[in-house]
């Protein structure tokens, strides 16, 4: 079996054991925000990075030992290290995303400190012709892994010119239509996190479940997922309906979906019915139905919302609540987008919400790290970068062994645990993660289940000890949803 160590978060776990940690460096050591440049080279002065390698018959560092907490060697990088090309857009609409991920992969590169790689950033410019310029760049330059690029047309372009060079891809995209041969996804595929969602629901009793659903790639994976992870655990799939992802009104698409009609008509022969009897009884009844717009519940117990955008789950969640599609009667499913949204916890219908995230209890310390380092919080796509090169620069040797960029040691069935958490590439180049579980509630959102620590083992309980769910209110912690 095969071990990495990374110097800040990122570690190989084995089944049952817990992974080990480590002390940051030192603040004065951290590299500064540019330091790898779009050649490549470090700039003069920067400081070394090294890190940990550990197979069979290898000794390995330990993570506490105390070296890790001195400042590193003066040396600056080998110019002729290893090199690892980073595909990512630097330039154009996505240069954002681009850079967010290039600080990510300078922050590990440095953590790891493994002297003899070299990271060697190239800008795809956001596009599939880019990508495939971005690759051919990298094959000459000798890369001897791609880390990137982030869109899945661009993994399609890159992927014949790695095929021929014999170079593996870590790609970002989450587009499992992409994967496999040489390249491996790192993203968070909707299919992993649906299954996840879907087991939690299932456990507490959820049997109906329905789906709405943007009218995109991403609709049509999350849709499938849904009807794969419900028939296969013995669940009824019972409804889909698509909508423009641009849309501003859902109402059309959650009365067909929600029976809405058909129970306005079932409210009516109620009062109808109560009506024609007229005893003290009846009119107590009719009293009481005067604050309903609907009799019965929907057709469905579960329903999944896939969004993409913040704004388009405010409105569905105000008119599903408009239309009597209510918690906890039906419960509200959402996926690990969610939880990149602000204010979850302002929507009232979305109170006892739950959905599936990536969690590790190194995240609040990278958050730390590289706010402290960048001036900003990181993005999802940072931490993502980090995992990434982090396992790139644990595997890339040590100068006496040659890189360990091979399927059998990229798909280690341990896996690692790094900034989001648990995960490890599986033979079709799919990233499989370790997911918890959230509910929105009025203070927040709050974990109700753990992720599981090793993916040997099961599912922890569905609600912690002592963590009562949002049916069932209490005092706990909540994480904030700002």
């Amino acid at each position: 079996m095969i071990a990495v160590c990374a110097a800040l978060i990122l570690s190989a776990c084995g089944p049952g054991g817990q992974s080990p940690t480590v002390t940051l460096p030192p603040s004065s050591t951290t590299p500064q925000p540019g330091a790898v440049g779009q050649s490549g080279d470090a700039p003069e002065g920067a400081p070394a990075i090294g890190g940990a390698l550990t197979h069979p018959g290898v000794g390995s560092l330990a993570l506490g030992d105390s070296s890790l907490l001195d400042p590193p060697p003066d040396a600056v990088r080998a110019v002729d290290g290893i090199p690892v090309a980073l595909l990512v857009p630097l330039t154009g609409r996505l240069a954002g995303p681009g850079n967010a991920l290039l600080e990510g992969a300078q922050m590990a590169l440095f953590d790891v400190r493994n002297t003899e790689v070299r990271l060697v950033p190239i800008d795809t410019g956001g596009n599939a012709l880019g990508a495939e310029q971005a690759a051919r760049e990298a094959v000459q330059r000798g890369a001897k892994l791609i880390v990137g690029p982030l869109l899945a047309e661009s993994v399609s372009a890159v992927r014949p010119i790695a095929e021929a060079a014999g170079i593996k891809v870590v790609a970002f995209s989450n587009s499992s239509r992409v994967a496999g041969g040489p390249v491996f996804l790192a993203g968070f595929a909707p299919e992993e996190q649906v299954d996840a969602i879907v087991a939690h629901a299932m456990a507490e009793g959820r049997r109906k479940f329905a789906i709405l659903a943007p009218s995109n790639d991403y609709g049509n994976v999350s849709v499938d997922a849904l009807r794969d992870a419900v028939t296969r655990r013995g669940g009824e799939f019972s409804r889909v309906a698509f909508y423009d992802p641009e849309a501003l009104d859902f109402s059309d698409q959650i009365r067909r979906i929600s029976d809405y009609q058909s129970r306005v008509q079932a409210l009516a022969q109620q009062r109808a019915e109560l009506q024609a009897i007229g005893d003290e009884a009846s009119k107590r009844a009719l009293k009481r139905l005067e604050i309903l717009e609907t009799w019965g519940d929907p057709p469905f117990d579960a329903l999944l919302l896939p969004v993409l955008q913040p704004q388009t789950l405010q409105i569905l969640s105000a008119q599903l609540a408009y239309y009597d599609v209510d918690q906890p009667a039906v419960r509200i499913l959402g996926l690990q987008r969610w939880d990149s949204f602000p204010s979850l916890a302002s929507e009232p219908g979305l109170i006892g919400s739950r959905y599936p995230a990536a969690r590790s209890s190194f995240r609040e310390r990278f958050d730390q790290r590289f706010a402290q380092l960048y001036g900003h919080p990181p993005s999802e796509l940072s931490a993502l970068a980090y995992d990434v090169t982090a396992v790139a620069a644990s595997l890339a040797g040590d100068g006496r062994r040659p890189p360990k960029y091979d399927v059998a040691t990229l798909t280690n069935p341990d896996g690692f645990i790094g900034a989001e958490g648990l995960f490890r590439f599986t033979e079709k180049g799919l990233a499989q993660r370790s997911f918890a579980i959230m509910e929105v509630r009025q203070s927040g959102v709050a974990l109700i289940q753990e992720a599981p620590a090793s993916f040997d083992l099961p599912q922890p309980a569905l609600t912690p000890p002592g963590l009562p769910s949002a049916d069932q209110p209490g005092t706990v912690p909540p994480v904030p949803s700002s």
